[in-house]
């Protein structure tokens, strides 16, 4: 791995000036699940987590999502983490991280709302 010495002296990643982070806050219900889990979380692993968490966001990592050529958000990683506060406390926010750009529309497909209905 490449490294730069910035004039701060310390030493950091090549990339971490190049990739800006897109944190936002949105409403977990809100967002498209992806085509490898069109039925929504796990059953097992969301009774877990709601066993162990709760409605409690506290140290939660942001969940990382694709935004789709149409605007939608696409969840990759933590559908059972969104599903849980969607289910328990559905008027919080979630932080999210975009990390990328889809090519395709997703507008058509279920959103995490749509599984808990």
């Amino acid at each position: 791995m490449a490294l730069r010495f910035p004039l701060s002296g310390r030493l950091q990643p090549w990339y971490a000036n190049d990739m800006p982070n897109d944190i936002r806050d949105v409403d977990p219900r809100n967002l498209r699940l992806p085509s490898s889990r069109l039925e929504g979380a796990d059953p097992l692993k969301l009774q877990r987590q709601i066993a162990q968490y709760g409605s409690s966001i506290f140290g939660m990592p942001p969940l990382w999502v694709y935004e789709a050529a149409d605007g939608v958000l696409v969840v990759y990683n933590g559908v059972t983490r969104a599903t849980r506060i969607a289910k328990l406390a559905p008027s919080t926010l979630v932080p999210i991280e975009v990390i990328g750009k889809l090519r395709r529309d997703y507008a058509m497909s279920p959103t995490i709302g749509d599984r808990l209905s």
